[in-house]
């Protein structure tokens, strides 16, 4: 129940998340393009308004500065004040000078021009280091330097009017700044500077009466950052850079970049822009708080999301009452499909919606309607089938059996006809099987019977088997043996033929000996017959000397005497190598006689092992064979033992199926198949 309380919720929350969630999604995309666009156009209007207050103050101070600077320029290019400084020299009095009076009486002119804002006009000399004011004070001489003064750097750098650091009248005790403007001699050579000293009063009064917004600011800028004018007066006379503002801001104005910024200034967020005011280098910055510089973005904002929440609750609202029509009808179809699930069939449906769920209520009613039709149905199907299982399988259906339930009856007519069938099949194939069995048990007994003679054929078969194989076995060993002895036999006669021709090469060896001994007995025999011819040659040469060669001729014949006695001896030498000769060669021809017999001989033992190997290889393969046979009568002999048993189990067998048969008829018999 709780799943399909859980599923019931869901079609309303299913309904909510397609409709709101889209409506929510467009709403907000809506909402925040038109809060980008609007936020967008407000900021462009209040940064054109900060822009355009800014822009008024600065134009406002710096046309002050800019009448006031004309006015010192005009002083400065005043031709007798040039000539003034021209003509002083150092060391000699401002006062002395011709042009003295004249330049007085223009300085008075100028301060008469505007006595409320100057406060003196004044000129200062830099040879003679002498200042001269309009009220008639000249200082003392040499000790007015123009380089010890804080603006001289700034005026060299402008090389034109600057509007100095704002300092403290000495005697009005007003805040003022000078205008100064250097005088150049053709060459520009620096003469002196020509100056108005500007009350400030009439800025400050300028700047108050500028407005930006309900809470913005503005604030005066000098060129060195000091804050002229700010509602703060704490702020008054400090340095912008020591504010407690952001570093950016800071940086904007050091580097010039005048324009819109967004800046932290006191611990709050302001959106302000930033103006020189004309030639002056001052600088006025204005900022309005983020709160009141986005007031009004955010009170569109609020508007947007108040708007949308409204549309949204209405939407939702709808939605829900729309789905709470469409869950009514469907949880009462719900109630009554459970009830039909459980089986109750007597209900009624009460709906009265023209849309589709009113299409399906009357479906519903139908079925419910068709549904107590089918319960006749299913008592007769009961009853058949009560039928079928007590065995009575001739039946009639009695009911038309509408829609599908045609094919219910379709299907019980051909279960019983099926069954019919089967149960006399059965009874036809059990009357077969019970001959049959007869039939096997008989042939399995005549089976038996078989076996049982041919196991004993088979046992004597064995035992002559096993005579032949021993006695196989026994020849191969035999031929074995003889094969190994004829191996080593064969080996001895080799090693003999080896012996045999090794003496044949030293046999050869000796006559080779011998004919070299010849050779050398012939090379004796001409050495002797030379040393004959030496001999008698001495002798001839003896006798042709006389009595002074008498010496030597015993010598000759000593030398051919020993000559004729080599000769003998290398005679008798060459007749007994000649004999050894004979003898060895005769002996060197019955050596190869054996040795050709001993090769023979060889050559039969190799024929003969080769033949007994070949007998115990045959002796071994019959074994083999016999060793098969005898392996392959064994498996015979198992298979007669299991066809005897299996012989008997099948007669067991048949007499069992033979059982079972009749068990098989008595349950048959239970079914009655005749109409």
């Amino acid at each position: 129940m709780e799943h399909q309380k859980t599923k019931k919720q869901s079609l309303k929350r299913k309904m909510l998340l397609l409709t709101i969630t889209p409506t929510i999604a467009g709403l907000l995309a809506a909402g925040i393009l038109i809060s980008i666009l609007a936020g967008a156009q407000i900021q462009r209007l209040q940064n054109q308004n900060i822009a355009e207050s800014s822009l008024n103050a600065s134009y406002q101070i710096g046309t002050y500065f800019t009448r006031y600077m004309e006015v010192a320029r005009q002083l400065g290019a005043d031709q007798e004040l040039i000539d003034l400084f021209r003509e002083v020299g150092p060391g000699e009095a401002i006062t002395e000078s011709e042009y003295y009076d004249s330049v007085m009486s223009t300085m008075t002119n100028t301060h008469n021009t505007d006595t409320e804002n100057i406060l003196v006009s004044w000129a200062a000399d830099v040879d003679s280091s002498q200042c001269i004011e309009d009220s008639g004070y000249v200082s003392v001489l040499g000790e007015w330097d123009i380089t010890t003064r804080s603006w001289y750097d700034q005026v060299i750098a402008a090389g034109s009017t600057i509007v100095t650091e704002p300092y403290e009248n000495s005697s009005t005790g007003q805040l003022v700044s000078s205008i100064v403007t250097p005088v150049y001699d053709n060459d520009n050579t620096l003469l002196g500077v020509a100056s108005l000293d500007l009350s400030l009063q009439a800025v400050i009064d300028m700047m108050g009466e500028q407005e930006l917004g309900d809470t913005g600011f503005l604030l005066l800028l000098t060129e060195a950052g000091t804050i002229m004018y700010a509602e703060d007066e704490a702020l008054l006379q400090t340095s912008v850079l020591d504010a407690d503002m952001e570093e950016t801001v800071k940086k904007a104005f050091t580097d010039t970049q005048y324009g819109s910024h967004d800046y932290t200034f006191e611990g709050g967020r302001v959106y302000g822009y930033m103006a020189p005011a004309g030639d002056s280098r001052w600088v006025v910055l204005s900022g309005m708080p983020d709160r009141e510089y986005n007031a009004s973005y955010y009170t569109l904002l609020g508007a947007i999301i108040a708007l949308f929440t409204l549309i949204i609750l209405i939407l939702a609202l709808l939605i829900i009452r729309i789905a709470s029509g469409i869950v009514r009808p469907i949880r009462h179809l719900k109630e009554v499909s459970e009830q039909i699930a459980d089986g109750q069939l007597d209900v009624s449906l009460n709906i009265s919606s023209r849309d589709e769920i009113g299409e399906v209520a009357v479906s519903i009613q139908k079925l419910v309607v068709r549904l107590k039709n089918y319960i006749t149905y299913i008592n007769e199907i009961t009853d058949v089938l009560n039928e079928i299982a007590r065995g009575n399988l001739v039946f009639t259906l009695q009911q038309d059996y509408a829609g599908e339930f045609g094919k219910v009856k379709t299907a019980l007519e051909n279960i019983a006809g099926t069954l019919t069938q089967t149960i006399q099949g059965i009874h036809n194939t059990a009357v077969q099987v019970g001959g049959g069995s007869e039939q096997i048990a008989q042939a399995a007994q005549s089976l038996a019977n078989g076996a049982t003679h041919q196991a004993g054929a088979v046992d004597r078969l064995m035992t002559a088997i096993s005579d032949i194989s021993a006695q196989v076995h026994e020849n191969a060993d035999y031929a074995r043996n003889a094969a190994q002895n004829a191996d080593a036999v064969r080996e001895n006669i080799e090693y003999s033929n080896q012996e045999m021709q090794q003496m044949v090469h030293a046999m050869e060896e000796i006559s080779e000996c011998s004919n070299a001994i010849g050779r050398i007995i012939e090379s004796i025999e001409e050495i002797a017959s030379q040393t004959n011819l030496l001999s008698l040659n001495a002798s001839i040469e003896a006798a042709r000397a006389g009595e002074q060669g008498r010496g030597f001729a015993v010598v000759a014949n000593e030398v051919s005497h020993l000559a004729n006695e080599s000769v003998d001896a290398v005679q008798t030498s060459t007749e007994l190598i000649q004999n050894s000769l004979r003898s060895v060669q005769h002996g060197l021809d019955l050596v190869q006689a054996a040795a050709g017999r001993l090769s023979e001989s060889v050559n039969g033992v190799k024929d003969l092992t080769s033949r007994m190997k070949q007998m115990a290889e045959t002796a071994e393969s019959q074994m083999l064979q016999l060793d098969e046979i005898q392996n392959g009568v064994n498996q015979i002999a198992q298979v007669v033992t299991d066809n005897s048993a299996m012989s008997e189990e099948s007669a067991a067998s048949s007499e069992e199926l033979s059982a079972q048969v009749t068990v098989l008829n008595e349950m048959i018999g239970i079914f009655h198949i005749d109409a």
